[in-house]
């Protein structure tokens, strides 16, 4: 396999891309519903594949992109983090919160997904399905892409496919129940900000961004006349991925008991270590966040387009059952305890930080925020705030799960990885009554 024929997949993948774009600005419900382009485009390539209609050959190195385009992704989200440590208790209280609400996502999934394993009604369901539970919702379809990849390395199959279809129900789930629970609780009163009048305002779902709302995708740090700063950004990202290749291989030649790690980890590790050491240095201005971002996105939307695109149709239609069922009580959970968290720990804000975090609970931080953007469109509360600086603290170790927890589930056992998420779902809210109770 050559270059050129890689350039062309990607040719391919992204004309896609467009074509998903393009679907989802004529057809508005599509928009409502907040379904990305990446989605569309890969559905419509899964459509015209030779698994629906067989118009159109797809190259056998989309089934394999998803897994490579992750690891850009995973190492892009550790580099050039801060924190403002001026609203330092309001970030723990929420990273709290955050911590929990994986943590029952994991325990859960795992118990309920091994329970349904054993019952023998579904004998396709892959060796930890339920996994996927946390890494569909909390993350969407790039970490459920991630995780799917790590248990390739252990030679499960049909782990991705769960996870595209059951982050595609996810992200309706968070905006069907999202704005339900927004109109809920403004009549209660509980939205300290007027909602805003999203659906008047047509940037909101698609389209050309008014002026007034353009943003840049990046800031130039160096001089174009020594290096294009993209060019640049994207070095920093891929040479934290080479010492993380190189650094993890020489560790597993030293310590055996390593090599069980996923590649996925080695960049994600190099870049937390890398990022570490320069941003106590003048060097930390050479970052740009916003550009590492773009890059961010870029490889989610490869992951994506790939991902859905290789879904196996037959697989996924015969286990429909068991991911509606696992989706429903994931749904309904996160909803409860997110609230009931939100509404007793936080000390402003509450239901704005509320429906923020349950947006990225089913679906990711954009749609988080796009939630937020409907109860605060004016950003006077420190809810967007709040979601993206606890993501962010967060993100090393969830980054990491998607690899952590199948070697975890193949080397000591699933109970030892629903153990982990009951863990993480009951400490979290010790800290938060001994610590943070009004």
């Amino acid at each position: 396999m050559t270059f050129a024929s890689i350039f062309q997949d990607l040719i391919l993948l992204f004309t896609f891309l467009m074509a998903g774009f393009v679907i989802r600005e004529l057809v508005k419900p599509l928009q409502r519903f907040y379904i990305p382009a990446s989605i569309v485009g890969g559905i419509l390539a899964l459509v015209l594949g030779p698994q629906v209609l067989g118009w159109v050959t797809i190259p056998k190195s989309f089934s394999s992109m998803a897994g490579v385009m992750i690891t850009l992704v995973l190492t892009a989200s550790v580099i050039g983090v801060n924190v403002d440590k001026n609203k330092l208790s309001t970030y723990l209280i929420h990273l709290c919160i955050t911590v929990s609400l994986y943590g029952m996502q994991m325990f859960v999934g795992l118990g309920l997904g091994s329970v349904m394993e054993k019952t023998g009604m579904w004998p396709q369901l892959p060796f930890g399905w339920g996994s996927e539970a946390v890494f569909s919702y909390w993350g969407g379809h790039g970490t459920a892409a991630g995780a799917g990849a790590a248990w390739e390395h252990y030679q499960i199959l049909g782990n991705t496919d769960i996870g595209m279809v059951m982050s595609t129900l996810g992200v309706i789930a968070c905006f069907v129940f999202g704005m339900l629970i927004i109109n809920i609780g403004v009549r209660k009163g509980w939205a300290t900000q007027a909602v805003s009048d999203y659906k008047a305002d047509p940037s909101f779902f698609g389209g050309l961004l008014p002026e007034n709302k353009r943003a840049p995708i990046g800031v130039e740090r160096v001089p174009s006349t020594g290096i294009d700063n993209f060019s640049f950004q994207l070095a920093i990202v891929l040479f934290c991925m080479f010492l993380g290749n190189k650094g993890m291989g020489y560790l597993k030649s030293v310590i055996p008991q390593l090599k069980p790690l996923p590649g996925l980890m080695n960049g994600i590790l190099a870049g937390m270590l890398v990022w570490s050491i320069i941003k106590r240095t003048p060097l930390k201005s050479y970052v740009d966040r916003r550009t590492i971002n773009t890059i961010s996105g870029l490889g989610l939307e490869i992951t994506i387009v790939s991902a859905v695109s290789t879904i196996n149709l037959k697989l996924v239609t015969v286990l429909i059952v068991p991911i509606l069922v696992m989706s429903a009580v994931i749904i309904l959970l996160t909803a409860l305890q997110c609230q009931y968290l939100s509404k007793k720990f936080h000390r402003s804000n509450w239901f704005e930080k509320y429906i923020g975090l349950f947006g990225a609970a089913t679906g990711s931080v954009p749609t988080g925020l796009a939630l937020i953007r409907c109860v605060d469109p004016d950003t006077r509360t420190d809810a967007a705030d709040t979601l993206a600086i606890g993501n962010s603290i967060w993100a090393p170790v969830y980054g990491s799960m998607p690899a952590l927890l199948p070697m975890i589930c193949m080397t000591m056992g699933v109970f030892y990885g629903a153990g982990l998420g009951f863990l993480l779902m009951a400490v979290p809210i010790v800290v938060l009554f001994v610590f943070f109770r009004q």
